[in-house]
C-alpha cells in the first residue's frame, strides 16, 4: 500500500493529535460495516463492491471508465456520526478507507485507488464562497466522500496535485 496525502490532512493529524500510521481505533457504524463486508466483484467494466452501484459501460457524459468507476464506487461516512463532530467523522473516513484497501489486498488486485476528501463546516463555507456559490444564510456541513477506482492508463482522474488546496483533506491509498 502506498499511502499519500496533502497539507490539510497532515494539518488535520495534527491538531486532532492523530498519529499518521493511522494507530488509533474508532466505531464503525453498522451502516458502514455492510458497506465494507460486501462482497468485491470484477466486471468487464471494473471493481466494485456488491454493497454499492452496479457498473456499467461508461456514458458519453463521462469522459472515460475510471471517472464512472469512481463515482459508482463512492460513499460518505460523516453523516453516521451524531452528533456531528470534525474529529470523529475525519478519523472514521480514514478508518473506513483503511479498511477498504486492505480487504483488496488479499484478493491480489493491484491497480485500484482508494480516495477520501474531507472537509469541516467552515472549510465548506470558505469553498462555496470561492465558487461563488454562498447565499445568505446557508448552512454548511462536515464533506466527505470516499470512492475507489481501477487505474487505467491514460486515465487517472484523481491526484493530490490537481486538488492540493486549503479547502480539502485528502487521503490517496493505491495497492
Amino acid at each position: 500500500m502506498k499511502i499519500t496525502f496533502n497539507k490539510l490532512f497532515r494539518q488535520f493529524l495534527t491538531e486532532y493529535n492523530l498519529p499518521d500510521d493511522f494507530s488509533f481505533s474508532v466505531d464503525l457504524p453498522a451502516e458502514v460495516q455492510n458497506v465494507l463486508a460486501g462482497q468485491i466483484l470484477i466486471t468487464e467494466y471494473g471493481v466494485r463492491l456488491k454493497s454499492l452501484n452496479m457498473l456499467h459501460e461508461t456514458k458519453p457524459d463521462y469522459e472515460n471508465q475510471s471517472m464512472f468507476e469512481d463515482n459508482e464506487n463512492h460513499f460518505h461516512v460523516a453523516s453516521y456520526i451524531k452528533p456531528a463532530d470534525n474529529k470523529k467523522s475525519f478519523m472514521l473516513g480514514i478508518k473506513t478507507l483503511n479498511l477498504l484497501a486492505k480487504k483488496f489486498q488479499p484478493e491480489r488486485l493491484n491497480g485500484i485507488r482508494f480516495w477520501y476528501s474531507f472537509q469541516t463546516p467552515e472549510l465548506g463555507k470558505l469553498w462555496t464562497k470561492q465558487v461563488k456559490l454562498d447565499k445568505e444564510g446557508d448552512e454548511y456541513f462536515i464533506s466527505d466522500r470516499l470512492s475507489f477506482y481501477k487505474r487505467r492508463i491514460g486515465e487517472d482522474i484523481i491526484s493530490i496535485e490537481e486538488n492540493e488546496d486549503k479547502l480539502w483533506a485528502i487521503l490517496i491509498i493505491d495497492i
